[in-house]
């Protein structure tokens, strides 16, 4: 079975690197986290989350709406 993954969407790269900060403090372990965008064509960013259960990418949605998050999508 593979890991449940929470997507969420930054309009700022600042507040992505700010929410993975706060997913790390929160004891997320940096090797399920992913920060992505392309600032030369725009300053969206991306961070998607490895979840250890469909609990935990809850938690990590509210997180990443709390910091910042545009929106979060989970992908089927």
């Amino acid at each position: 079975m593979t890991s449940p993954r929470i997507i969420g969407v930054f309009e700022d790269p600042v507040a992505a690197e700010r929410a993975k900060e706060t997913l790390l403090q929160s004891g997320v372990a940096l090797h399920r986290i992913v920060v992505s965008g392309e600032r030369a064509y725009s300053s969206i960013c991306v961070v998607t989350v490895a979840a250890r259960s469909p609990v935990e990418r809850e938690y990590i949605a509210n997180l990443m709406k709390r910091h910042g998050a545009r929106d979060t999508v989970t992908p089927s």
